[in-house]
């Protein structure tokens, strides 16, 4: 079966928008991180082109289908930060998500597999179109800014003023039973975590010379360390957070995967993280990330 577009949903989102070049070669980099990511082995817990994770019910091709069937809204999100104000953009990014995931559940027959990275994914490229607009070096500094302002206020706003008694979210619940911020902390910060330690990591490991998957395993395990990740809290608590945190630190401190240590104690991680329902699906989104604003650095002679 192909993927299932909703050309209302299209029509309607692309009515008044005029694609340029240089919103697609923002898309691309999105459409690399999530593609990346997913190539990612080993990567504990999560689906890659050799596991399934802890997931029973999506697999690697689960995740090309969805990537494909959102990659559009990228390229979009892209020329909403090149056009609109920057107090317009979240609220109009934000509609094209909704319409965006709706493609995706269509693709992937309800399973959810890219409702985080849609939103950072979206914000990011919004962030980067920003930049563009503003006619300021497309660096990870810059797109931080532009994340941060363009997210200004977004925990007060949306966590702040719920109502135990309100239909939550599972990232509005944790909020309200934990205090935690998850990805709009991130994002009202404008993206510490990628920028101190997930794109260091990754480029380090570069550097390093480590082969593409590895080299993206090593950042996450870097991220993996720091992420406020609802993901894994809502499947096992706090406590599954604090332990991956630990197993994380462990990793980082014998090398990572530049040592034949860290490589060994990584890819046991496998079996710890099956055998707790460890799916660290908040630090995979922060990975995606992490590649996209690489890319993005690696392109500005081209935008």
């Amino acid at each position: 079966m192909g993927i299932e577009y909703d050309y209302e949903i299209l029509k309607k989102i692309n009515s008044g928008v005029k694609l340029t070049p240089e919103a697609f070669k923002i898309g691309e980099a999105a459409i690399l991180g999530m593609l990346y990511e997913v190539s990612a082995s080993p990567s504990p817990g999560l689906v890659s082109p050799y596991s399934t994770g802890v997931h029973s019910d999506m697999d690697f091709f689960t995740f090309m289908r969805s990537s494909s069937s959102i990659a559009y809204a990228m390229y979009i999100c892209a020329q909403i930060g090149m056009d609109y104000p920057i107090d317009d953009i979240l609220r109009t990014i934000r509609s094209i998500g909704i319409d965006a995931e709706k493609n995706m559940f269509k693709a992937t027959r309800g399973i959810n597999t890219h409702r985080g990275f849609l939103f950072l994914g979206g914000l990011v490229c919004a962030a980067a179109g920003y930049c563009m607009q503003a006619s300021i070096e497309l660096n990870r500094g810059n797109i931080s800014s532009a994340c941060l302002n363009i997210c200004s206020g977004i925990v007060d706003m949306e966590l702040k003023k719920l109502n135990p008694t309100d239909k939550l979210s599972n990232g509005e619940r944790l909020y309200m039973e934990h205090g935690l911020t998850g990805v709009r902390g991130e994002v009202e910060y404008g993206l510490p975590t990628v920028l101190e330690i997930g794109l260091p990591m990754y480029e380090d490991a570069l550097y390093y010379n480590l082969p593409t998957a590895e080299a993206l395993c090593h950042s996450l395990m870097g991220i993996m360390t720091r992420v406020e990740d609802t993901t894994v809290v809502n499947r096992c608590g706090l406590q599954g957070l604090i332990f991956m945190r630990r197993l994380a630190e462990i990793a980082v401190e014998i090398g990572g995967m530049k040592t034949v240590e860290g490589k060994e104690f990584i890819h046991d991680l496998d079996r710890v993280f099956e055998e707790n329902n460890i799916s660290p699906g908040g630090a995979a989104d922060l990975l995606a990330i992490t590649v996209m604003i690489h890319e993005l650095e690696k392109k500005v002679d081209e935008l």
